[in-house]
């Protein structure tokens, strides 16, 4: 298959996702935009019904008929539909449906959408169980880093959204901030910025996974090497909701357990120490800092749990 040239690659990740899938899909067929982009959604192996919500949904909403755009490819790994949205003329969809689970094994999903990104300036990010609202997100954020060529990144305000059905707008700044201090990505941790409000220039882009190994997050060491490499900018406007703990996330598997937040704690903490040695303790104070304040959360966030188990309260807000 020849790869198109787009503007923008969307990422997106996603398992068992059924019920919030639709909603990820409509935040981005709503871009407006003036240029292309592409949205890589990877479905790793769903068994809750997600691949067929995301056949119906391309089905419905994408052109099948134009032999010219339309891709359909099998391998022993995946199944890839590719297509172009009906209305949306500047939105494509190359979604592949892998065949076995590659979280399970740890083999790496991204090596499959490798070709988009390499043919792509920038790239943004958007969990299966999150959404974007803004239909100029994806303009507004390019329109800053077009602006903006010293920087790597680019991130706006996000709302949570709780399981109860609560929401919480986090703005970091009270308006849009052209330099974010690496004091601030560092101390206030993954938390600092929502995964699905970061786009980044993929020519200042390093992998990691040389001194991120083990990690069990990776939007963690991606906003860390990329801060590293470049500037970091803000923008004040809410543009995406953040789902907290939603049926079937990563964050409800792994706190599931005293063992799997052990674990976690743990590897979250070596990253730091392999973060420092990578940047050649350039940041050396805060990652200490940084250490420090992560292991007084870990303390109290158990102390919490034993309290919670002992009176039956509901972990999930």
């Amino acid at each position: 298959m020849e790869v198109k040239t787009f503007k923008v690659c969307v990422e997106c990740i996603t398992f068992n996702h059924a019920p919030y899938i639709e909603d990820c899909m409509n935040g981005f067929t709503i871009q407006q935009t003036e240029f292309p982009y592409v949205c890589c959604i990877i479905d790793d192996a769903s068994t809750d019904g997600s691949p067929d919500v995301i056949r119906k949904y391309i089905q419905e909403n994408f052109n099948l008929e134009d032999n010219s755009v339309v891709h359909i490819e099998e391998t022993s790994d995946f199944v890839l539909w590719f297509a172009q949205h009906n209305t949306n003329k500047n939105c494509y969809f190359a979604v592949y449906f892998l065949k076995y689970n590659h979280y399970k094994i740890k083999k790496d999903k991204r090596i499959y959408i490798e070709e988009w990104h390499n043919n792509t300036e920038y790239t943004a990010l958007c969990e299966g169980d999150d959404y974007w609202i803004a239909p100029e997100k994806l303009k507004r954020q390019v329109e800053f880093m077009e602006c903006h060529p010293d920087h790597s990144l680019c991130f706006c305000a996000h709302r949570q959204l709780f399981p109860s059905g609560k929401t919480r707008d986090v703005m970091r700044y009270i308006e849009g901030k052209e330099i974010c201090p690496m004091e601030d990505i560092i101390l206030r941790g993954g938390g600092y910025m929502a995964t699905n409000s970061m786009l980044y220039r993929n020519s200042m882009y390093v992998p990691y996974t040389m001194w991120a190994q083990g990690c069990p997050v990776g939007d963690g060491p991606k906003m860390l090497t990329l801060a590293h490499k470049g500037m970091v900018g803000y923008l004040a406007e809410i543009m995406c909701v953040y789902r907290m703990s939603a049926l079937g996330s990563w964050s409800v598997r792994m706190f599931s357990s005293k063992k799997m937040r052990k674990i976690h704690y743990q590897a979250i903490i070596k990253m730091w120490h392999q973060f420092d040695e990578w940047s050649d303790k350039r940041y050396h104070q805060l990652v200490m800092k940084k250490i420090r304040k992560d292991k007084i959360i870990h303390i109290k966030s158990e102390i919490a749990f034993i309290i919670r188990s002992i009176f039956k309260i509901n972990v999930i807000s």
